[in-house]
Parts: C-alpha cells; sequence; structure tokens
C-alpha cells in the first residue's frame, strides 16, 4: 500500500519581505493558501519522469504563481535534471485559486535513480504577497524501462 505524499499537507504561506532570509508567520486569509508536490513518478507514456506540482489558495488571490525542479540522487549529490519555469495564473481566468503544473525530467531506459521535486509558489492576495515550498522525494529509485 502506498502511503501519501507528506509534502500533501498545506503549508503555511510566510510575507514575502525583498532582501531578508526569514519573514513573519502570515496572519488570516493567507493560511488558507500553500504548495502541495506529489511523488515523482515514471510516465510510461511519455517515459519520463513526472511529478504534480500546485500552489493553492482558498480565499480570492489576484495573481498565483508556481514553478518547480527535478533532480536524481547521484555519487556527489542531487543533479537537476529538470524544470518547469514561473507559470503564473489570473483573474479572470477560472484556475487561479488553484495553479497545477507537470514538472518533467527525461529518462533513459535501464537507469535507477532517486527522484526529488521541489515546488515554489507565491500568491498575491489584497493584503499582500505570499510565498511557499515544499518538496517529496522518493525512497526507492525509480527503474526507467
Amino acid at each position: 500500500m502506498r502511503r501519501l505524499a507528506v509534502a500533501l499537507a498545506a503549508l503555511v504561506l510566510l510575507p514575502f519581505v525583498p532582501g531578508t532570509a526569514s519573514a513573519a508567520p502570515a496572519t488570516g486569509a493567507a493560511e488558507d493558501c500553500g504548495v502541495r508536490v506529489n511523488r515523482p513518478h515514471f510516465s510510461r507514456q511519455y517515459q519520463e519522469i513526472h511529478t504534480r506540482i500546485e500552489s493553492f489558495c482558498l480565499v480570492p488571490a489576484m495573481a498565483n504563481t508556481v514553478s518547480g525542479r527535478t533532480y536524481r540522487l547521484r555519487f556527489w549529490g542531487w543533479e537537476l535534471v529538470g524544470e518547469s519555469a514561473p507559470v503564473t495564473t489570473k483573474p479572470p481566468g477560472a484556475f487561479v485559486q488553484n495553479n497545477r503544473e507537470t514538472v518533467t525530467a527525461p529518462c533513459e531506459p535501464g537507469s535507477r535513480y532517486r527522484y526529488r521535486t521541489e515546488a515554489f509558489g507565491t500568491v498575491v492576495l489584497p493584503n499582500g504577497t505570499y510565498s511557499a515550498s515544499a518538496y517529496e522525494q522518493n525512497d526507492q529509485e525509480i527503474q526507467c524501462s
């Protein structure tokens, strides 16, 4: 039985403060926003590693941006193998509250690696701009066929 991705839980967004490494916890509506990451998996249809990422907000947002990066574990550390450029949704679009994308990475036939995907989300609300991040990685290697 597969376990649910740990990163599926909503993360509390923090106010974006340019030039600082940390920020004070958000209050009010921003607590209803976050980032979710599914577990990286092999797509037989596309012969790639796919990971679904999502920046979401349960309250009306003025803009919602999500981006992601996928890495594979090599003997020297994590190697960047796939990247999703930032994608922003804005009203009057129907999907401003949930911005979902798929991060893809090439998968050489016969190769076996562990994969890790990081997602980064930013939402603009009437009371400020908030950002969050999350990641998910495989405990076992994925074999590309």
